[in-house]
């Protein structure tokens, strides 16, 4: 998702040590539901234009571990006797209508069953309420009413009964009763239409592939649709406000090109179409399985490179994030890097490496920047309170370079290897970053326990002092190089440097040195003084590099 919209080159703004993994157990332990796995939920939502209230009636079939009694889901309840917001269950059932015994406390159900370990259950959960946020009732910019499912990260709970928890994925249906005049959106396949009396219809979709519930979302509004074509049977579509489709089925034309891409690079696209929706909610896009929201304000209605890289974001991830989930939030960049690299990677196809480059040190400029703020904040960030501050540059720009070194630390046709191996292991599963880097090292031979430590759960990043000097008897040049920044952490990178004459010719190139403490010096021969030296001139690694005397 996009927090925030950005032009082209900063779109993406909007986690393995023992203890590391230690800290994540303990931080799912607050939001998830061990030995509880849901297989699938079925919503049924009434929607209104007399009021924001909902009604919703939600089956859930789920297994049980051990032989535990008493199971609970998320869902939001009023906060008090007169508050406005908030989800009040009318009944709990089971599937053969036999009322189940459960009480509301602290924004969760809890239902007392009969004890069935390891077996299915099913149970159907009635309520009613107005949400506070998470399912966002509005006008969009034409002040038309509009209805949009807003749950990152986990506000699914406001007006859904669920586990809202990424760990947990589920097949999922919505069946929605709506005026008439609106047409409703969500996962899956669509499954049809009917006419309801006094002007109301309901529509059926059906998602079939395990998704997790920030990704499970219904749209209503007034929309045009375009059907862009198919990618491997997969259909692409365009959802507008008609207002503004003339100019947003421009806009949204590249998804087809970029679903390709994706799909030669990375393996199959798991789900049954890919929509991308006009949307009113508080993100600039969001990812939602195979039903992907962008903000109204994004139209420009021409080609535009600065949408095509939001589109290639959100798209990407329906691979990383949607498909290979991360287990726990704490791991957003297996999400959010993600797909703020494969976006640049993206660009990178469709228009070259400068406008990589471009991406790269853009993106450098915001992990410099947010660093400065933020000194000992690292990627994987088991320490959020508000997993709202996970969307920062750590998770999307730091996660992106993170996967470019990683790239060029194992070479092209190695990281396509291992993205693809990674992506067919975890597909429609779970991740962390430990399995991403066991993937990582079977597919090069390589170790890669140092790489992952320092980039992913050591603060900041290398400030590189270095300048040059030639020893004219030993035909060398010399180059100092120190690592100077303040975190107290050194890091161990490699380094290139471009040599070139006074018409600024590249004369030669280093071969890689490896820096592995505070201070070193390299010698690297040479018959000649070099009139100039560059370091790093294919930009591979994140750094901020001062040259001495310059």
């Amino acid at each position: 998702m996009n927090k925030t919209i950005q032009r082209l080159l900063g779109i993406a703004i909007l986690f393995i040590t023992t203890f590391a993994c230690g800290q994540q157990l303990s931080y799912t332990a607050r939001f998830t539901q061990p030995g509880v796995d849901v297989l699938h939920y079925g919503f049924s939502l009434t929607l209104s234009d007399s009021s924001n209230q909902i009604k919703g009636e939600t089956t859930i079939r789920f297994t049980r571990a051990d032989d535990r009694q008493t199971v609970w889901f998320d869902l939001i309840s009023s906060k008090s006797d007169s508050s406005v917001t908030g989800m009040k269950v009318r009944s709990v059932a089971l599937a053969d209508g036999k009322a189940a015994p459960f009480s509301q406390r602290n924004n969760r159900v809890f239902i007392n069953l009969p004890a069935a370990p390891n077996q299915p259950t099913e149970l159907v959960i009635r309520y009613d309420g107005i949400p506070e946020k998470g399912l966002i009732i509005s006008r969009n910019k034409f002040g038309e009413r509009t209805f949009f499912g807003d749950n990152w990260p986990n506000n699914a709970r406001n007006y859904l009964p669920v586990v809202d928890h990424p760990s947990d994925k589920a097949t999922c249906t919505f069946a929605v009763n709506a005026p008439a005049t609106y047409r409703v959106i969500a996962n899956g396949k669509f499954m049809g239409e009917s006419s309801l009396p006094n002007g109301r219809k309901l529509t059926r979709w059906q998602e079939t592939t395990p998704i997790p519930t920030k990704v499970m979302v219904i749209g209503a509004a007034q929309f045009a649709v375009e059907e862009v074509g198919a990618v491997g049977g997969v259909p692409v579509q365009s959802w507008l406000y008609p207002r503004d489709s003339q100019k947003g089925f421009i806009d949204y034309r590249p998804a087809k090109e970029i679903l390709q891409y994706f799909i030669n690079k990375i393996g199959p696209y798991s789900y049954e179409k890919l929509a991308n929706v006009e949307s009113t909610t508080i993100f600039g896009g969001m990812e939602n399985a195979s039903c992907i929201f962008y903000n109204e304000k994004v139209i420009v209605g021409r080609k535009d490179s600065d949408v095509e890289a939001l589109l290639a974001h959100e798209i990407a991830h329906q691979w990383f994030g949607n498909s290979a989930t991360e287990t726990d939030w704490s791991q957003l960049w297996l999400s959010e890097g993600f797909a703020t690299y494969f976006s640049a990677l993206y660009l990178e196809h469709a228009y070259g490496k400068d406008t990589l480059n471009a991406v790269l040190n853009q993106n450098k400029g915001q992990i410099f920047r947010y660093s400065a703020l933020k000194p000992k904040g690292t990627i994987v960030d088991s320490t959020a309170n508000d997993l709202m501050d996970l969307l920062n540059p750590n998770s999307y720009q730091k996660g992106g370079w993170v996967l470019h070194m990683l790239r060029h630390e194992l070479g092209d046709d190695t990281f396509w290897k291992g993205i693809r191996a990674y992506y067919e292991k975890f597909r429609n599963r779970n991740a962390q970053t430990s399995d991403l880097q066991a993937v990582m090292e079977s597919a090069s031979g390589k170790k890669l326990g140092q790489f992952f430590q320092q980039w992913l759960y050591q603060p900041g990043y290398p400030e590189i002092v270095w300048g040059t000097s030639y020893d004219e008897a030993k035909k060398a040049l010399v180059i100092d190089i120190r690592q100077a920044q303040r975190t107290g952490a050194f890091f161990a990178i490699p380094l290139t440097f471009s040599i070139r004459d006074a018409r600024g010719r590249e004369l030669s190139r280093t071969a890689r040195l490896n820096m592995t403490e505070q201070n070193q010096t390299f010698t690297v021969p040479m018959a000649t003084k070099p009139a100039a030296v560059a370091i790093d001139p294919d930009n591979t690694v994140l750094m901020r590099a001062v040259q001495m005397g310059k």
